[in-house]
Order: structure tokens, then sequence, then C-alpha cells
């Protein structure tokens, strides 16, 4: 009060008449402040100096973009101002004197109508129902799956009508829900297996042995893919790449692979080398799902205290062979056509089909890579597997890659819906083929573009070829 009335030559000034300045460091020019702040900068202690030259400049800003001028653009001209007022000129491992490397932008949170969410709107979940109804990390899932790099984030939580609010439902939470249930099931099916000690070289160890050598080459090539994703910043497509290959190649497919008969033991080797895996995975997914992969991780194998996901070594891609990789992935495609001329046909999955093969270097080498045939034998349910010069009499062909394969069948074949089925399928091929066409037909495309990308569709455009000669000789046979 003294300094006010000295200030002013008003003594009769109470404290009535004062009022704080409202425009003081406000929210935005404090993002001036920040570079240096953080690390408590301006204090003159020499350990408050070490510790800023230690963390300046920082990786990466996560942000939102619609603040870009607000805040990020004077985080950097602060940061270029005050860092080499305080660190001085002669600190060379302050590069330029940049706060930070990258930034990170997030996509706005918005509705299925594309509004911003508000609490004005009403048109925002209630995080904590949504949480009791898909879990913590369904709901993150949900949420990440969403958030394509630098796009928004389109909630699909839809809107009540009655009571103006969000009901706590979503598709995406759903689907990360359904993933977490995915692997606790898979948890559950490997726990429950039994051990037999005593290992037999049969077809059923060659099996396995296949089948672990193709899971673990194609996680080195996924966690390829993923690392390069992290490398640009695509988290969604990396939580993507993860959740196909957790679901399709190691729950759907390679647990089908080594799964036992009814009743039958697993052996050791097989057993040890999949939770191995399992915990990979987990590992893998931690960062994306942090609550249902420490508790499948802690389940799978006896951890010692402190021995946990959170810090275990995030995993490490190792050499693959992409063309031992393809050769599973059309074995694969083999025991898919079986498996959909079996519920065309009302085929009981039980019965056993006899399959033929024609005859051409590329069958020959899949049929002779060790275990490839045991496992489509023992996946499609089948009593044989063999290679053919000639066309099988009162048999249903299909496809897989280039090469056709002959399903016997004991039943009667309707010779016009098999015409029917083969046209639809040519027909399918010959777009195709016309679209990989045109797109080479462009020089920009094929000037301007990667040549791997290039060489790519020109393989595309081959095997389409090659599918569609395949299906014209199969239709004129039927004619």
């Amino acid at each position: 009060m003294v300094q006010a009335k000295e200030k002013t030559g008003n003594q009769e000034l109470t404290l009535n008449n004062l009022h704080q300045d409202e425009d003081v460091v406000d929210t935005w020019f404090s993002s001036w402040l920040w570079p240096i702040s953080v690390f408590d900068g301006f204090a003159e202690s020499r350990e408050k100096q070490e510790e800023l030259k230690y963390y300046y400049p920082t990786n990466v800003l996560v942000t939102g973009w619609d603040i870009m001028f607000f805040w990020v653009a004077r985080m950097i001209m602060s940061g270029y101002e005050y860092s080499e007022a305080l660190l001085g000129k002669d600190i060379t491992n302050i590069k330029g004197k940049m706060p930070f490397h990258d930034v990170y932008f997030t996509g706005m949170v918005r509705d299925n109508k594309r509004r911003k969410m508000s609490k004005s709107l009403g048109n925002s979940p209630d995080l904590l129902k949504l949480i009791d109804t898909y879990g913590a990390d369904g709901v993150r899932f949900g949420m990440m799956a969403s958030s394509a790099a630098g796009n928004d984030i389109i909630f699909d939580a839809p809107f009540d009508p009655e009571t103006k609010g969000v009901l706590n439902e979503s598709k995406l939470c759903e689907q990360g829900r359904n993933f977490c249930n995915k692997m606790w099931n898979a948890l559950r099916l490997i726990k429950g297996w039994e051990i037999n000690e005593t290992v037999e070289e049969n077809e059923i160890q060659s099996v396995n042995r296949l089948a672990i050598n193709w899971i673990e080459q194609k996680l080195s090539q996924t966690l390829v893919e993923i690392d390069a994703n992290f490398k640009s910043y695509r988290l969604s497509d990396a939580l993507m790449s993860l959740y196909k290959f957790i679901w399709d190649d190691f729950c759907s497919w390679y647990l089908e692979m080594i799964k036992p008969a009814y009743g039958e033991p697993i052996s050791r080797e097989t057993l040890g080398r999949t939770i191995e895996i399992f915990s990979t995975l987990m590992s893998a997914l931690h960062p994306f799902m942090p609550f249902v992969t420490e508790e499948i991780w802690q389940q799978l194998a006896d951890r010692l205290e402190g021995e946990d996901c959170i810090v275990s070594e995030y995993p490490k891609a190792q050499a693959f062979d992409k063309a031992f990789i393809d050769k599973v992935e059309r074995a694969k495609e083999v025991v898919a056509g079986v498996r959909e001329i079996r519920n065309n046909k009302g085929i009981k999955a039980k019965d056993l089909l006899n399959v033929f093969a024609q005859d051409t270097p590329k069958a020959q080498a899949l049929l002779a890579e060790q275990g490839l045939k045991a496992m489509i034998v023992k996946m499609a349910n089948l009593s044989d597997l063999n290679l053919t010069k000639e066309e099988i009499a009162n048999s249903v062909s299909f496809l897989a890659g280039t090469e056709k394969f002959f399903v016997e069948l004991e039943q009667t074949i309707d010779i016009g819906e098999e015409r029917s089925r083969l046209q639809k399928d040519l027909e399918y091929y010959q777009g195709f083929v016309a679209s990989v066409q045109k797109k080479l037909s462009n020089d920009k495309f094929v000037n301007g573009a990667p040549a791997t990308v290039v060489e790519a569709e020109r393989k595309k455009l081959a095997d389409g070829e090659a599918k569609i000669k395949r299906l014209e000789e199969a239709l004129a046979q039927l004619n």
C-alpha cells in the first residue's frame, strides 16, 4: 500500500482500489520460458546448469497442431535465444540450440459427426465408464487404432438423443476388448497342454519345427515393419501390425499348427519355444497395452522378483528368409482354399479329403519343403496330398498363388455352378490385371516411383496373368 500511495500520490487508496494485472506470464507467453524453465535453467547454481546441458535439447515434442504458432514456434525461438545466452557458444553438444528435434502432432478427438468433443456439446464419453466396459487396454487400443499419424481421431461413441449424452459404446474399444480376450484364450490354451518328455521324430515334430521357424521369421519381418513405423511416428500403423500378427499369424495359424490332437501331449521343446515367442509378443505390445501384456507375461513363466514385462528388453528383428515365409503363406492359401470348398459343398470338417496339386516346379518346391506338406494335410484334414500331371475327375479346382489344386469329391459336381464360380474368379483377375497395366502404362508412375515399388507391380501383373491362364484352361476343360 505504501508503494502504491507513493506511485499514485493518492493517500486515500485502500486495498479495494488495487487489483492484480491479469496479463502477466499468461498461458501463451509461458511457452517462451518452457525450453529453459522446465530444467530450471535460469537458476544460477552450477548443478542446475549441468542438468540443462545434459537434457537440452530433448528429442520429441508431442502436441496438437492447433497450437503450432501459439506455443511450438515460440518454444523454438526462445530455445535459440536463451540456450545460447545461458550455455554459451562453446557447448558443442547443443546442436543449433533448438529445444527439440521433432514435433509429433496428435489429431483432435472428434465425434462421429466430426465435431470437436467438448463439455458444451455434451459429446464426450465418460472415460471411467468406458474403462469399466472395455478395460483400460481396450480403451487405449480404441483410441490409438483410430489415430492415424496426423489425422483427427474420430471416436465412434454414439450420441444418445434422450439423455443428450454419449453412450459408452465404441466399436474400436470393443475390438480392443476382443483382442485382450483373444490373448487370454491363447494363454489358457497353452497353459492347458500336457508335456511329453519323450520326443519322437515324426511328422508332428516336423510340422512343429516348421511352425516355429515360420513364426519366428515372420515376427522378425513384422518387427522391421514396426521399427520403420516407429521411426516415422506412425504409431497407429505399428499397433495394427502387431494386432494382425498376434491375432492372425500367432493365435489363428501358429497355435493351430502346433496344437496336439485332443487328449494328446505336446513336446517340451515346442511348448518352451511357444512360451518364449508369446513372451516376446507381450514385450512388443506392452507400450500400447501395458496391463494385459504384463499379466500374461507374468503367467507365461515363473519370473524372479523385479523381472517384469515393463523392464524387459524390446525385441529386435533377426535375419529372416522372405522366400521361406512366402512358401508358408502359399501353404496357408491351400488350407484356406480347401476349407472354402468344404463350406461351399457342405462337407464336414472331420471328413477326410484327397487333394492334388498340378505338377509344376513351384508346386514341387512347395511340397518338398520340410514339414510343409504335413502341415497342409493336418490343417486341411486331408487323407493325402500329391502331385498330378492329369486333370482329376469329379473334382473342384482352386488357385493358391499361381498354382492349381484339385479337391477330389465323392459327390456329383454341378458343372454349371463350377463354371459360374470359375468365370467369376476370371472376371475378378481380368479387372485386377487391367488396373495394374494401367498403373504401369503411366510414365509418371514408372519413372517417379521407387524401383522396388515398380518391380512389385510388375510381379503382381505376372502373377495375375498366370492366374488368368489357369482359369481359362479350367473353363476350357469344363466346356
